[in-house]
């Protein structure tokens, strides 16, 4: 049982394996032939948006991705980074390398995943199973069905979830506030101290 909670709940969590409560699955292997305009191809270093310049042809999606990120599922990168996490939040067609590992979980709430993905305990096992002498460092895609994963009831994980994901808007939102005035700041002392 966890040592804060919400209230109205009590049940004990259960302990469980990632590949128990979500399919998981990695992106093309292949480095594809990049367009300026088509079906938006993600890498690890498009994890925090979800949003990228590259584009590959939507016939070359279709032959390579029989399953792809759709709404309401949870990336993870997996090839040099390990273990950031973002929620897919549109409808349009995404392509995703191999770096990434996509969640499909008709089980947990997304956000909640999101959450328990980026927790230490989490973070803990992935690196246990990293494959540190590989470059990049790499985790694979059955390793990650093996980590252990702390699951509360549906109803719970949704309060979790949401919580922690307006949580993380505030402190986007204060984040650009205070990038704005430390911009003002610099500007100010190049232009007043002279």
């Amino acid at each position: 049982m966890p040592k804060v909670r919400f209230s109205n709940y009590d049940e004990n969590w259960e302990l469980r394996k990632l590949n128990e409560v979500s399919d998981i699955y990695d992106g093309t292997h292949q480095t594809p032939q990049y367009q300026d305009e088509g079906v938006m191809f993600l890498s690890v270093e498009n994890i925090k948006t979800l949003t990228s310049s590259k584009f590959i042809s939507l016939d070359a999606f279709k032959s390579e991705f029989k399953i792809s990120p759709q709404k309401g599922d949870v990336l993870m990168t997996r090839i040099g980074d390990i273990g950031t996490a973002s929620i897919v939040e549109t409808d349009e067609d995404l392509a995703y390398y191999v770096s990434l590992a996509l969640f499909k979980s008709k089980k947990m709430s997304p956000y909640f995943l999101k959450a328990s993905i980026h927790t230490p305990f989490l973070q803990d096992q992935l690196w246990q199973r990293t494959l540190h002498i590989a470059f990049p460092k790499k985790i694979n895609k059955n390793e990650i069905g093996q980590v252990p994963i702390k699951v509360p009831k549906l109803e719970e994980q949704i309060n979790i979830g949401e919580f922690f994901q307006e949580l993380e808007s505030t402190i986007i939102l204060r984040q650009s506030k205070l990038d704005k005035l430390k911009s003002i700041k610099q500007s100010l002392l190049q232009k007043m101290f002279i």
